[in-house]
């Protein structure tokens, strides 16, 4: 019998966690010394054996004679070692394989009672039966006994009994001349004669007898363990004896067995009957069907796979949200452009490790969120650095579309199409279904268990999940992955913790719960453990799941300018001259570039530029550059493009520049912008087909599944294309139907939550040709505190006597983020944003100060339109996230003519080369002003450091004190440094660059090329 065929008979689930593992290991060591005994014992009489003082015509004789006396003394009762090895290893394991069979039917039937819990197999009495009895813990305290007490047998055995002296090299042996007989050495010692006799394998026989009583020493000590570790259970929980605890806690191996892992292998199944279109030329795994019965088991199983995997890669080829903006009728114009996934999927910059961050309801942190821990952003290569092995529950954090469920779609697409997660030698994890929930969809579900959720998911191939299905899934929870798309969007998402820190339902697969509960017993592992759970959410909606604890965190951070452009040019592939365009207004222009990070809003703002530069030609055209005026754009294009009335319509230029639609048509979206505002107001973002009827085809919705009211009847469901085109129309209407008073009194209560802080923005912008709403219902939220400051961080230049600079600074500490929620409001509506600018020079400032406010790129140009210039001396917008862009940004106040701007702090600010070689340019300028620049904590690299070397080598720089320590400069970038402040006309007295990438060597060769100048510049390194 081979092994493979034994382990058939050892059923995993009978055994312990690490008693299974002894078992297999025990056979496959004992079959070790048991062939190397039967070798020995075959080949070692009369050739192993030698004897001395013999003639040569009676060596044989003689070698006999002794081998029979060798083997009366070391084998007393003539039992061949190899018989010996035999019994007792086959003995222990028959033991082992008796009880397996025996007790196999019973845990079978706990697993199909208790842990899948079907009511229609037995009663409930006989399940209460089955599930409190005590057979398991008496079988399998029994064979642990049985094999203990051989273990010990065995050992006394071979140590007292049977092979007591062991197994002798050197043997003395006496025979009796002309005899055949043995005489005793002190009786006749004159008469006989001694043979020195030697046996070659003796050494080797007794090395491998230790061997067998050190195994048989260990199992025994391994199952003494496992006893008193019982037993000690047992009296600590009563109820641990009960055959359902017993199994559950002790009888429950991590890992499958390897029969059934042979029998589910998966193999290329590539059907042969339909023409393959893109979307559906991929392989297929499925499990492999044995002959016989066990075809029928695995069936179901098979189809269920292979309908999964079909679904999965016919719903995702062409995702709704990738479908044209402008389809043309059927047989007219061009053929819609329709993205596939894998057209237009471009990988995303992500930060890991963001669990640290205090995100809280406003909404400015849900799109202004970056690494604020330093860790250099990493872009994905595949689904693989999202999920491995050793991190199989996974939180991914973002911000409203920026692409949390693109990315998850596009992980499922790969895992369908083979690409990833299937079963290889190579991989150490794989996946035989996959399962996609929505959390939206189930805001108005009833309780409901986990074969139901499961069932309801969103590309469950059937009404159903087959017995044989549910069972595998079940036991193999280590080969499937549940995908949570957007805790929050879900309603009840703050009941999340709550079953964590008091359970109200019971840990089972069939009891009926809230999907709060559901949720947080599938991500903690009491249910499916070992699942692969991925979840997604926006930073708000952390403190719901601050409870679970997730192996790793990643924040996705959008798309980077380099990103943008080859999205723009995967987008635009049919036409390059149209592309290139639109590429050039993105990203010349920061605040379009900035909303094009959002992979959603790079999709509109790609759709609407196209299209406009396809209309107007690729030159003269001023595309709009505030967000408002996007969206206006925007959301009337959707409107007269995907609108049944005015489909066949030929558009002038008029129709693109106006946003005022037929007063039919307005009334339309007077009830959109009401459903809209109520949605945000109450955190709904699916509506029924009731509540958008006649708005159905506007192109400013997005069907979803129906959701099933009873067992005959369902209602449609919709949602707004993105959230931000909520959030637009809910400002439209906010603008449309309050009043001066209510708006005012609206926004003074909810300008500082989270949800609302883009539908202000939208608001802001929409009230530039509002008449009857003046702009002091924003104007009048700007801060008017300032704060005296004194401190030697102020001065511009250091010095010797170290005297105090005196700042006074604006907005104050705890009203920085309503500052800079007002500036972006601001930015969007130029009469605010005079009468913003009027106001702040009433207010005697002269140091802006953002420290910490987690400062973006698009938030530095609101900034640089709104603060007024002329007064401002100190400006520090260290420890925030503006990177290069947001740099260029702030350059920009350095070159205004009236620019007063003397110290400038941009330290911990994701700073590169290029924003180097941005300050570089401005510090060249002649209006520049700045005596002092903080750079420290970035990442500026020596091309960075000759940009600035070249800057202050110039005659028109003025900087005095320049920071540089912590940053990426090495040898080469402090030598560029050490020459430019070695020039007479260099103006710098103070140059940091502690903590670079600086050798000793690199340190002293700039000290003594500064030591042989005339410089007055300190170099501090």
């Amino acid at each position: 019998m081979s092994v493979d065929k034994l382990l058939d008979y050892l059923e995993p689930k009978t055994f312990g966690k690490i008693h299974y593992v002894v078992v297999v290991f025990w056979i496959l060591i004992g079959v070790i010394p048991l062939v190397i005994f039967a070798e020995m014992e075959n080949s070692e009489p009369r050739f192993d054996f030698r004897c001395g003082a013999a003639k040569s015509k009676n060596i044989d004789f003689v070698r006999g004679k002794c081998y029979e006396k060798y083997q009366e003394q070391y084998n007393k009762f003539a039992l061949p070692v190899y018989g010996f090895v035999i019994i007792n290893f086959v003995l222990i394991i028959f033991v082992c394989v008796i009880y397996s069979q025996i007790v196999r039917p019973t845990v079978n039937r706990l697993s199909r009672s208790i842990r899948n819990g079907d009511p229609e197999r037995q009663s409930r009495n006989q399940e209460n039966a089955l599930s409190t009895g005590y057979k398991l813990f008496i079988a399998y305290c029994g064979q642990l006994s049985i094999k203990l007490v051989l273990g010990v047998v065995f050992i006394i055995l071979q140590t007292q009994l049977l092979y007591p002296s062991k197994f002798s090299s050197k043997f003395h042996c006496y025979l009796t001349d002309g005899t055949t007989q043995p005489r005793n050495s002190s009786n006749n010692a004159q008469h006989s004669t001694l043979h020195d006799c030697h046996n070659q394998r003796a050494t080797k026989k007794t090395f491998w007898m230790d061997f067998v009583l050190v195994l048989n020493g260990t199992f025994v000590v391994s199952i003494l363990i496992e006893i008193v570790y019982i037993f000690f259970r047992a009296y600590r929980e009563r109820d641990f004896m009960q055959n359902s605890k017993f199994q559950t806690s002790h009888l429950n191996p991590p890992e499958e067995p390897q029969q059934q892992e042979e029998r589910i292998q998966l193999v290329v199944n590539i059907s042969h009957e339909v023409q393959h279109q893109e979307r559906t030329e991929h392989e297929t795994n499925i499990p492999h069907l044995p002959s016989g019965p066990e075809q029928l088991v695995k069936s179901s199983l098979q189809e269920f796979i292979q309908n999964t995997k079909k679904m999965i890669m016919d719903d995702t080829y062409q995702p709704p949200q990738l479908q044209s903006l402008f389809p043309s009728p059927p047989g007219k114009g061009h053929p819609p452009k329709h993205l596939t996934l894998d057209q237009i999927y471009t990988n995303l910059v992500v930060v890991p490790n963001m669990a640290d961050y205090d995100f809280t309801e406003d909404r400015r942190k849900n799109l202004q969120i970056y690494a604020r821990s330093g860790v250099k952003n990493e872009t994905l290569r595949g689904p693989e650095d999202i999920l491995n092995h050793e991190n199989k529950n996974i939180l991914i954090v973002g911000r409203p579309g920026i692409g949390k469920t693109l990315c998850c779609t596009k992980i499922l697409r790969d895992w369908a199409s083979n690409k990833v997660f299937h079963k290889t030698p190579d991989d150490k994890i794989h996946f035989d279904a996959a399962f996609f929930v929505k959390f939206r969809l189930f805001n108005a579900a009833t309780d409901l268990s986990l074969r139901e959720l499961l069932t309801c998911s969103t590309y469950s191939p059937g009404n159903k999940l087959d017995e044989e299905v549910w069972n595998y899934i079940l036991e193999n929870p280590q080969k499937v992955i549940l995908i949570f798309d957007g805790i929050d969007e879900f309603k009840d998402n703050s009941k999340i913790g709550t079953e964590n820190k008091k359970p109200q339902f019971k840990n089972s697969v069939d009891e009926k719960m809230p999907l709060s509960a559901l949720y947080a017993k599938l991500t903690t592992g009491i249910l499916l453990k070992g699942a692969a759970v991925l979840t997604t959410t926006r930073p708000t909606a952390l403190s719901c799941v601050e409870s679970i604890r997730f192996h790793k965190i990643l924040e996705i951070l959008g798309f980077s300018s380099e990103q943008v452009e080859e999205y723009v040019t995967k987008f635009a592939e049919e036409d390059k001259e149209a592309g290139d365009t639109v590429k050039r207004h993105i990203t010349s222009n920061v605040n379009i570039l900035s909303l094009c990070y959002i992979p959603a809003s790079c999709f509109i703002i790609c759709s609407s530029l196209f299209k406009m530069v396809k209309f107007y030609g690729s030159k003269g055209l001023n595309l709009p550059t505030s967000l408002t005026a996007i969206y206006k754009r925007a959301a009337k294009i959707f409107y007269l493009r995907h609108n049944e009335e005015f489909r066949d319509e030929h558009f002038t230029r008029k129709d693109f520049e106006s946003d005022e639609l037929p007063p039919e048509e307005e009334k339309k979206l007077e009830k959109l912008k009401k459903l809209a505002f109520e949605g945000i107001k109450e955190g709904r973002l699916i509506f029924g087909a009731n509540e958008v009827r006649g708005m159905e085809d506007s192109g400013l919705f997005h069907r979803l599944p129906d959701r099933e009211l009873d067992l005959f009847s369902s209602e449609g469901q919709f949602c707004f294309i993105h959230l931000t085109m909520q959030e637009f129309f809910a400002a439209k209407y906010l603008v449309n139907n309050m009043s001066e008073t209510e708006l005012t009194n609206f926004v003074q209560i909810n300008i500082r939550k989270g949800k609302w802080q883009l539908v202000f923005q939208f608001v802001a912008g929409l009230m530039e040709n509002k008449n009857n709403l003046p702009s002091e219902i924003i104007t009048d939220l700007l801060p008017v505190k300032t704060e005296e400051k004194e401190s030697v961080r102020y001065n511009v230049q250091l010095t010797e006597n170290e005297e105090k600079t005196k700042v006074t600074c604006w907005p104050t500490k705890d009203e920085q983020n309503l500052a800079v929620t007002l500036t972006k409001c601001l930015n969007e509506n130029s009469r605010m944003k005079s009468e913003a600018q009027r106001k702040l020079q009433q207010i005697n400032f002269n140091c802006v100060n953002f420290i910490n406010c987690h400062l973006t790129a698009v938030d530095c140009s609101s900034l640089v339109n709104v603060i007024n210039v002329q007064r401002i001396s100190h400006l520090d917008l260290s420890y925030n996230n503006i990177g290069p862009l947001g740099c260029f940004k702030i350059c920009k106040l350095l070159k205004c003519r009236e620019s007063q701007l003397s110290w400038l702090n941009l330290a911990y600010n994701q700073l590169t080369d290029e924003a180097a070689k941005y300050l570089a340019e401005a510090i060249n300028n002649n209006n520049c002003q700045l005596r002092m620049l903080h750079l420290s904590l970035n990442k500026v690299s020596d091309i960075g450091a000759q940009h600035l070397a070249e800057a202050i080598n110039n005659n028109n720089c003025q900087l005095r004190t320049l920071f540089l320590s912590f940053n990426k400069i090495s040898d080469i970038g402090a030598q560029h440094l050490a020459e430019a402040i070695n020039n007479n006309n260099c103006q710098l007295r103070t140059l940091f660059l502690k903590a670079n990438n600086i050798t000793k060597a690199g340190e002293q060769k700039a000290r003594n090329l500064l030591s042989n100048s005339q410089s007055k510049c300190k170099l501090i390194l």
